[in-house]
């Protein structure tokens, strides 16, 4: 299996001046067979910044195309409408018991608004067969409306498990916006409860973006003799990367002995792109 990882595209005023054509070239040349985009696809969750961000993932060669929203995605009430006719128009998992539900404006109160659906989240699975094997896809949804700190609602975490006890599959992947374990200014608050979900439903790794920061890290948990691993990846192109440098991560025979691991960093220069590739020791 092989993937390409890519995050916080930042359509809007964030997005870098580089050019999307070159970078769109690189990343074509990859043969991913599936690509996760883990959220922040806008600045500031408006319909043209929705509607770039959607261009620029139509021209992904990749068939397979899986994008989460990210906490700048969520600042309109208009989100889960704009992502549905923008960048996927699929069937989300709603919380198991809406009256036991704990995050604030999961629900756009109907009497105040003239929303088609007044729902806000963006969580739902998929499932893939890739090399012979069925591979689920979990895509949750971490952020708070209006605001940078995440929190995952109990209630859908329940509902995930009730559906994905349903199916057969061979692996488990999962996607997230914020990170569950990288120290950052605008956390997850609750990323206890969903490393316990992740732990318990034997999911093998994580994908995120958020801090625009490159991060990969592998956790055992000692009591249950489980262990997953993370993988951050840092921005794609928004502005302002410094010199860490705009990125996407690919991974050839994920999970696998053959595993290979690749940054490719990205600078912008007069001429056009510079792309600096880094394969990790492993």
């Amino acid at each position: 299996m092989n993937i390409l990882h890519i995050t916080d595209l930042h359509f809007g005023p964030r997005h870098w001046h580089g050019d999307d054509n070159l970078l769109l070239e690189r990343l074509n040349a990859f043969n991913a067979d599936i690509v996760l985009n883990t959220g922040d696809n806008t600045s500031d969750s408006l319909p043209e910044e929705y509607r770039e961000a959607g261009e620029f993932l139509s021209k992904l060669k990749c068939r397979n195309i899986f994008s989460i929203i990210g906490n700048h995605d969520k600042f309109s009430m208009r989100a889960l409408e704009m992502f549905r006719k923008c960048i996927y128009d699929g069937e989300f998992i709603h919380p198991k018991d809406p009256s036991k539900v704990q995050k604030p404006k999961l629900f756009i109160n109907s009497a105040m608004s003239n929303l088609e659906d007044n729902f806000t989240e963006v969580n739902y699975l998929r499932m893939m067969e890739i090399d012979g094997e069925r591979v689920l896809f979990v895509c949750i949804d971490t952020n708070l409306c209006q605001k940078h700190d995440g929190f995952v609602e109990p209630q859908i975490l329940e509902a995930l498990r009730d559906e994905m006890s349903k199916l057969t599959y061979d692996r488990v992947l999962m996607l997230s916006h914020h990170s569950l374990l990288a120290t950052d200014e605008c956390p997850l608050i609750n990323s206890k409860q969903v490393t316990d979900f992740i732990l318990e439903t034997g999911i093998e790794a994580t994908f995120c973006g958020h801090t625009h920061k490159l991060d990969i890290v592998e956790v055992s948990d000692l009591v249950r003799g489980k262990k997953f691993r993370q993988f951050m990846c840092g921005t794609l192109s928004a502005k302002g990367s410094g010199t860490e440098g705009n990125m996407f991560c690919t991974y050839e025979n994920f999970g696998t002995s053959d595993e290979v691991i690749t940054i490719t960093r990205v600078y912008p220069t007069d001429g056009g792109l510079e792309f600096v590739e880094t394969v990790l020791d492993r």
